[in-house]
């Protein structure tokens, strides 16, 4: 089926070209012209009668058909570009400048005086007076005298007493004696068998794979006997490898090893400690404190006071206190402002205006028409 399909290239003799679309009623329009707009074929607007299916042809035999193929249109297209130029503008600016004045400014000195005050303050004299006072005294008068007095008193004695105690204590004796033991023995021993395995000797084989490719249009006969456009499969064929299993089954010798289990009465020396317990009598001294309780006479010393009563005459002095109100002169230190004027550099910022010329870049639109080149499907008829 491919070797029947003839080239549109070849039947219209324009190569390079490719076809689109399927089959429609014959279009009397010329080609477009250059600078003209060309109608596009799939404008919703356009009525046309074309197949749904490339199998399922509906024209009658011999009936003309239309086809469309990309042919380059040149058109010319406004192009707007923006072109920036220099000029020289004059702007004005704020300069500010710094101008000294003189100002007179008044200022306070603080001068320091000093001045005598009279104050007055309060004095407090004591004075003093002596008087005789008759003053009666009660006098205690210590004296001595010895008493014999009992005290008891308790006297502790140690007595130390001998008795015998029993020790009990244990003593280890060591006993060597035979014994029969059970030891068990691992002896392994090899075991060979035979055992059927299986491997895959297979081996890699190529085979062809075709792979589905696209409808691609071209013109051939088609199933009502006219030539015409109707679509191809464009498919491609390939090979890979697959891998084709081969078991085999053969007899294998293995060796693998037991382990048996051996019991065996061995002769074993063992020792092992007696526990005896041996008593023995020990004197033991104990020492215990006896309380007795004694009297006994002590000579006390003790005092006492006599009390007898003396009248006496007593000189007294008295003090008071007299407050004196007085006078006198305290220097006080008196602080006053006085003015005085001092003339004074003063910085002042002055502003004025000012015109500077500077160079600005005006932008400029241009139109220019520029020639575009374009494919559209341009209608060709085929008998």
């Amino acid at each position: 089926m491919m070797n029947r399909i003839i080239s549109l290239s070849t039947l219209v003799a324009l190569p390079g070209t490719i076809l689109f679309c399927g089959h429609a009623v014959a279009d009397d329009k010329p080609a477009a012209k250059t600078g003209q707009t060309v109608t596009k074929p799939y404008d919703p607007a356009v009525k046309r009668t074309t197949c749904a299916r490339p199998l399922a042809h509906c024209s009658r035999p011999g009936s003309p058909s239309t086809a469309y193929m990309l042919q380059p249109v040149t058109y010319m297209k406004t192009v707007v570009e923006t072109v920036y130029e220099p000029a020289q503008v004059k702007v004005p600016r704020t300069v500010y400048e710094t101008v000294y004045v003189n100002e007179e400014v008044e200022l306070f000195r603080v001068v320091c005086e000093t001045e005598m005050r009279e104050q007055r303050y309060q004095v407090c004299r004591t004075v003093t007076e002596t008087n005789e006072r008759e003053i009666t005294q009660t006098i205690r008068e210590p004296k001595w005298v010895t008493v014999d007095k009992e005290f008891e008193y308790q006297e502790r004695k140690l007595v130390r007493e001998t008795s015998e105690r029993e020790i009990r204590r244990k003593t280890y004796k060591p006993v060597t004696e035979e014994v029969t033991r059970t030891v068990c023995v691992r002896k392994t021993e090899p075991v060979t068998e035979k055992r059927m395995v299986t491997e895959d000797r297979g081996r890699w084989v190529r085979r062809p794979v075709y792979h589905r490719g696209p409808l691609l249009p071209g013109l051939g006969p088609k199933p009502c006997g006219q030539l015409g456009l109707r679509w191809a499969p464009a498919g491609f064929h390939s090979s890979r490898l697959q891998w084709c299993p081969n078991p085999v089954t053969r007899e294998v010798t293995c060796t693998r090893y037991v382990t048996r289990v051996e019991t065996r009465q061995v002769p074993v020396t063992v020792q092992r400690m007696e526990i005896g317990e041996e008593v023995k009598k020990v004197p033991v001294e104990t020492c215990r404190w006896v309380v007795e309780t004694k009297t006994r006479t002590v000579p006390v010393r003790q005092l006492k006071y006599e009390t007898r009563t003396v009248t006496r005459k007593v000189p007294v002095t008295t003090s008071k206190v007299v407050s004196e109100t007085r006078t006198r002169q305290v220097p006080v230190r008196v602080t006053r402002r006085v003015p005085y004027t001092v003339t004074r550099r003063v910085a002042r910022q002055v502003s004025r205006q000012i015109e500077v010329t500077c160079t600005k870049m005006i932008p400029r639109y241009v139109e220019r028409q520029v020639p575009c080149t374009t494919r559209e499907l341009v209608p060709v008829v085929v008998e």
